[in-house]
């Protein structure tokens, strides 16, 4: 199996984008939602649960993204994919700290 490091990055992207999209939806005040998101989640993915006050829902949907595009494109399945989903879930909010106004700009 050979990773698509591309295709990666585009899911890491899409996982963030709906983070981005959903908190401008949702009631988040802030002239900067990724910073926003970027303090909500310095733990952690957790952390927008307290953001959104959804009781999760936003979390499970980035989760979901994360878990579907693995076993589409990799196959992954158990502890593997358990494994690769946590590092999924940890590039893509890297993603975020790293490009944070690539985000804001996709809002505004």
């Amino acid at each position: 199996m050979n990773d698509d490091k591309k295709a990666d990055q585009a899911a890491a992207v899409d996982m963030i984008d709906g983070l981005i999209d959903y908190a401008s939806k949702h009631g988040v005040k802030s002239d900067d939602l990724a910073k926003t998101l970027i303090d909500a989640t310095q733990n952690g993915l957790d952390g927008v649960d307290a953001l959104f006050k959804d009781g999760g829902l936003e979390r499970q949907s980035v989760e979901d993204l994360a878990t579907g595009y693995l076993v589409d494109r990799y196959h992954l399945e158990g502890d593997e994919l358990k494994a690769r989903h946590d590092d999924m879930v940890k590039a893509a909010l890297e993603t975020l700290r790293k490009h944070p106004e690539s985000f804001d700009k996709w809002v505004k």
